[in-house]
């Protein structure tokens, strides 16, 4: 730690959640920490400023003082703001990486990195599985793609060497990790802003699962592309004494073509109620029960991710229970806001295709007799239209659905159409568009008036939580 003393961060965009666990952590570690923001007045300031960190108000090269070793950015300020003087400044001087570089060459130097990767269900497997090591005593350090409740941030400090990580393939940010144990929950198309196409995809889930130092592959038998991401990665010279670990509800069918050890798990699911799930798990003959209180056949799947996770660090079942039935999810996936005109509201992030209908899904298999309503708040318009279709037969899970103003996010300065009104409405007439929220809330009402409406579900991975807190209000 008094090595890290010499070595000064500065965080651009600090007070986004990414940069500020990060940050933390940091100063946990010893480094000195400073950062600056937009606005410094934030949800994590107040534990930014406790932390001993420097916060700056607004963006200025001045702060890219002599001392400053290192800048470590969003990768998203690259698309927002290319041409900010700070960032300019920090790149003349060669000491400009992103965020998730600075966690890779420094925080996880000399720890023994769990990777949790996939296109959908990263940030509840890693910080169920997070639990899951607390409990067991292992004091993991501990980064995850949102708000922890339990926490008040993404990040946990701990003083093992084990340190696990959501490993998110946008910008191809998980690069940066070279992990022991590395998961793929699952693996389709997504973040067309980076990838061209599928292949590119599956290029980079394998430069990720052969990054130098692995050990163990858990995957999901399920998803064909992380069956093919495997059998590419068995190829490489450096796999050959790695083992996976492929888990599915059937048996898997995988290629002959991989070319190392595979440990075939099954799991089913057993209960489904309004107390949560209950599952099981076989391993070499061998049946293992677990039960959480989170619902839906992809939280069964997260949470066996996390099971294997714990047997390979030597944690037993009745602690992995303990820890299963304590965690009460994340922020943002399927939380239940309140109430509108007494029927429930409830804010979920997804944003993908698969990620609505598995919540649409579960929201089905929960509340079968009940008339959904869904509002989605469309983001980033490559996606949107690469997936157009995929989206309304996702949504349309759903009894009615009302389109939001889309969130162009990282797309805001490129020449990008959103999908309009007319597109939208004439893919079904049980879509309906409209831009404003106070005019969605009133639709909302309206239906509930009507009994067209028992459950209301809000998605999106942007500014949709305003929709559902002002529905509740």
């Amino acid at each position: 730690m008094f090595e890290n003393l010499k070595i000064h961060v500065h965080f651009m965009g600090i007070c986004g959640s990414g940069c500020a666990s990060i940050a933390l952590l940091a100063a946990n570690a010893g480094y000195r920490v400073s950062g600056c923001d937009v606005s410094a007045e934030s949800y994590y300031a107040g534990d930014l400023k406790k932390h001993g960190i420097t916060l700056y108000t607004g963006h200025d090269k001045a702060h890219i003082t002599d001392d400053v070793d290192v800048v470590a950015v969003s990768p998203a300020l690259f698309d927002i703001a290319p041409d900010n003087p700070e960032l300019l400044a920090a790149q003349e001087k060669g000491i400009l990486m992103t965020w998730q570089e600075f966690m890779g060459r420094y925080l996880q130097k000399d720890k023994r990195v769990i990777g949790i990767s996939g296109t959908h269900g990263k940030t509840t497997t890693t910080f169920l599985t997070a639990e899951v090591l607390i409990e067991a005593g292992l004091d993991p350090n501990v980064v995850g793609g949102s708000v922890y409740k339990e926490w008040g941030n993404g990040g946990r400090f701990g003083n093992s060497d084990l340190f696990l990580c959501e490993a998110d393939e946008f910008n191809r940010n998980f690069h940066n990790y070279h992990p022991e144990i590395a998961v793929m929950n699952n693996v389709e198309m997504d973040h067309p802003e980076c990838y061209n196409n599928f292949e590119e995809v599956l290029q980079s889930f394998t430069t990720f699962v052969t990054g130098g130092k692995t050990k163990t592959v858990i995957l999901n038998g399920e998803s064909e592309g992380a069956v093919e991401v495997l059998r590419r990665a068995s190829q490489a010279e450096n796999m050959k004494d790695v083992k996976a670990i492929v888990f599915s509800r059937r048996p898997a069918e995988l290629p002959k073509e991989i070319g190392i050890r595979c440990e075939t798990v099954l799991y089913h699911t057993e209960r489904k109620d309004e107390n949560g799930t209950g599952f099981t798990v076989t391993r070499n003959g061998e049946v293992h029960a677990f039960s959480m209180n989170l619902f839906g056949e992809y939280n069964v799947s997260n949470a066996v991710t996390a099971v294997l996770i714990a047997w390979e660090c030597n944690v037993t079942d009745d602690i992995i229970n303990k820890a299963l039935n304590r965690f009460k999810g994340v922020g943002r996936r399927f939380d239940k806001v309140g109430t509108c005109e007494g029927v429930p509201v409830f804010d979920d992030y997804a944003h993908h295709p698969t990620e609505i209908s598995s919540v649409l899904t579960m929201c089905r298999d929960y509340f079968p007799d009940k008339k959904l309503l869904a509002v989605f708040e469309p983001h980033q318009v490559s996606r949107l239209r690469l997936m157009l279709d995929e989206y309304v037969n996702a949504l349309l899970i759903a009894d009615s659905v009302i389109i939001a103003k889309t969130h162009l996010g990282r797309e805001i300065h490129k020449n990008v159409k959103p999908i309009t009104k007319e597109e939208w409405e004439s893919a079904s007439e049980r879509i309906v568009n409209e831009e404003e929220n106070e005019k969605i809330c009133a639709i909302v009402r309206e239906r509930i008036e009507k009994k067209e409406a028992d459950i209301v579900v809000v998605i999106g991975a942007a500014n949709s939580y305003k929709i559902s807190r002002m529905l509740c209000e």
